[in-house]
């Protein structure tokens, strides 16, 4: 028994050893640009930080912390999309997020520090950062809840495209909205139903093609499928596809996929959450999103943070990585 207890003893600290040594020791050896991955836990549904050099292994920030609660500790920050934009010189990161299972609004907020968030108005509270999307008033549609929101701003448009997931009549389908300012906003209208039930919407934009990576809800094909659209206004174009994205044979179920562009451009990384007694995050890559040439990341090749689920990845520098870490 001592002699099992010893090897494997010696087996974990191998492992460790190996997942540390793709991470570097001191702020020194930091590359100028990281990637830092936003997400909540089960047992609590805030913000927390992780970040990573290479996008596979990853280090808990904020003693493993939660780094933000919404100014309200009972609100439940699930599905935490955080992303960057630079307008008119200036750049602002902006996070939305679920409130909770059954909620027909959902959460913005901005910051220029990722520490210090506000709304869009300067609000610093619960009240000030919640969007009502789908409360049936002002002529807004009527949901029960309003999920998973992210969303993609059009530079050439100067717009903010936000877009969810929710249940209407037998099934879930997505939403968006659109502003300028995260003040006021269009009437939300459906942006992708494809005739089943859908969650997690997740879009990347490469040459000018939004690719939506999702989840198909239906019982026994809970995976992660491909649509495409040239423009996130359905009045000019509608997300179009069904494709699957993972091995045929891989028969976990997943949800929350998030996709990010490796730092220098080459090629992307892809995430999704296996759910099902929250047995954290699994990875894929491909080297350009029409080729579609996914293939999985093994997982003793990756290294995952405490209870970590669902979320999104943004780059940021290192000096912005260390001002988080102190």
């Amino acid at each position: 028994m001592k002699i099992k207890q010893l090897l494997a003893g010696v087996l974990l600290l191998v492992q460790v050893g190996i997942a540390s040594a793709t991470l570097p020791a001191t702020p020194e050896q930091l590359p100028d640009s990281v990637y830092l991955m936003a997400y909540f836990t089960s047992p609590a549904q805030h913000l927390f930080y992780a970040w990573s050099t290479d996008g596979l292994h990853w280090q808990e920030a904020n003693g493993g912390n939660a780094v933000f609660v919404a100014y309200d500790d009972a609100i439940w920050m699930r599905d935490p999309y955080i992303n960057k934009v630079t307008r008119n010189g200036s750049t602002t990161y902006h996070l939305v997020h679920t409130w909770g299972w059954d909620n027909p609004a959902i959460f913005h907020w901005q910051s220029h520090d990722l520490i210090h968030w506000t709304a869009a108005d300067g609000g610093t509270t619960t009240d000030s950062g919640k969007i009502y999307v789908m409360d049936g008033k002002e002529g807004r549609p009527h949901a029960p809840n309003a999920w998973a929101p992210e969303f993609t701003y059009v530079p050439e448009e100067d717009m903010f495209y936000i877009y969810w997931s929710s249940r209407v009549d037998d099934r879930q389908l997505h939403y968006v909205t659109s502003t300028r300012d995260w003040v006021t906003f269009s009437t939300p209208r459906p942006l992708f139903d494809p005739g089943f039930t859908a969650i997690d919407l997740t879009v990347v934009r490469e040459d000018g093609l939004f690719y939506g990576y999702y989840k198909d809800e239906r019982n026994g094909k809970k995976t992660i499928l491909l649509a495409t659209t040239t423009s996130l206004d359905p009045a000019v174009d509608v997300f179009v596809g069904a494709h699957r994205v993972l091995p045929d044979d891989y028969n976990i179920e997943v949800e929350g996929p998030t996709v990010f562009r490796r730092i220098g451009g080459d090629g992307y990384i892809g995430y999704f959450d296996k759910f099902n007694g929250d047995a954290g995050l699994s990875y894929m890559q491909c080297t350009t999103l029409s080729k579609g040439d996914w293939q999985l990341i093994p997982d003793a090749n990756t290294l995952n943070v405490h209870e970590v689920k669902h979320g999104s990845v943004v780059v940021i520098s290192r000096e912005e990585l260390l001002l988080l870490l102190k």
